[in-house]
This record gives C-alpha cells, structure tokens and sequence, in this order.
C-alpha cells in the first residue's frame, strides 16, 4: 500500500490566498495569463499547492505550485502536453497573481481544495501484477475476493498513491496525480471518469484517461 494526499473539494469557506489549492481556478505570474490552444484559451482545471500537501511524491520535489490546464472544447485524448492540455509548473510562489478569467463557470464550478493523508491506498488488480506476483491470489477464490473487498482504492482526486484503475491497468510507471470526476465542481470524465498524470525523470508530462 502506498500514501498519497486526498482532495476534498468544498465543503469550507474559501481562503483568502488564491495561491492555495483549487479546483477550476489558478494563478499566474504577471503578464503570463492563459495557455492557449487552436485560437481558445485552455482553463486551470486543478492547482495544487505543495506545500499543503501531506504526502509530496519525488517527482514533485522543488514544485511549489502546479496547475493542470484542460481545453474547454473537448477531452484532448492522446494528445501530448501543450495540445489542449497543459501543466505548468513555479517553483516559487511570489508574484503569483489570480488568472485573468480564470474561474471557468461554464465547464466547472470554482470551489477550494484541503487535503488529508491516506496511508492505505492499494493498486486495482492489473497494476498489482506490477507489484507483486498474483498467480496464487487467482487460484484462491477467498484470496480473490479479499483482494478486491478489504483493500481501498481512492478514485477521487489525489496526489501519489496508484492510479485507480477503471477498465483495465493504468500503469505505474511515473504516475504522479490523479483528477477525479467531482460532482460537486460539475466536472465529469465522460462517464465518471479519472484522468491520470505522468511525469517522466526528465520532467515531460503526459496523460491517460479512463470512464465507465
């Protein structure tokens, strides 16, 4: 099992420093303002503070800000970083002011992110073949059914942890954050979806998406 850092998204009174997390707002350095793609400007879907994180993956070492920008139009799937998504990364928080236009009430409803530790996050049953060998959990019925019943799996929004899985493995392999379908803030992937985001030891993003 792994540790990884839980979003609760609303649900408080929103902070005054709009450096914190969000979900459906961001920041940007002056003059900066939105990332664009195909003429349209992407919106900040998720920011994460690191600082207020409990758990801070390797990956995320010298980051103290990130912002994950979607396009506004569609799901970019299989598109790489830059086309119709984008994560943009400080690592320092001066001069950070609120985005122009950034609170993107037509796609998703603003609303504050805290986070809490989970230390008991477990990986579905195609990464775990990652993990560890399962040859003899398949050939027990009570070890398969305790495999997926006394194990949590967190498939809202998080930062470390294993992605979790919906239709089949989602790969382990520089797996940093996940962004969850969060009815609250009206964002959906397809069909109570995850997306999933990868960043590899040379610091490139990539991302994967699975729905029902």
């Amino acid at each position: 099992m792994r540790r990884a850092s839980l979003a609760q998204v609303g649900g408080f009174r929103p902070p005054e420093d709009p450096r914190t997390s969000w979900f459906g707002r961001g920041v940007c350095l002056p003059g900066e303002g939105l990332p664009t793609y195909g003429g349209r400007d992407l919106f900040p879907l998720v920011q994460i503070n690191v600082s207020e994180l409990p758990y801070v993956p390797g990956a995320l070492s010298g980051v103290m800000l990130l912002i994950v920008f979607h396009s506004r139009d569609e799901h970019p799937f299989g598109k790489p970083h830059g086309e119709g998504w984008l994560v943009r990364e400080y690592d320092s928080l001066e001069g950070l002011t609120p985005l122009p236009g950034s609170s993107e009430s037509e796609v998703v409803r603003p609303f504050p992110i805290r986070w809490s530790l989970i230390e008991d996050d477990a990986p579905g049953w195609e990464d775990a073949r990652d993990v560890v060998d399962l040859s003899a959990v398949n050939e027990d019925e009570e070890a398969s059914s305790t495999f997926f019943r006394d194990f949590n799996r967190y498939p809202g929004t998080k930062v470390g942890g294993y992605p979790c899985e919906i239709q089949h493995g989602v790969g382990l392999e520089d797996f940093v954050f996940q962004i969850g379908s969060e009815g609250k803030a009206g964002w959906e992937w397809v069909d109570g979806g995850i997306g999933y985001y990868f960043k590899n030891p040379r610091g490139g993003w990539r991302w994967d998406c699975q729905f029902d």
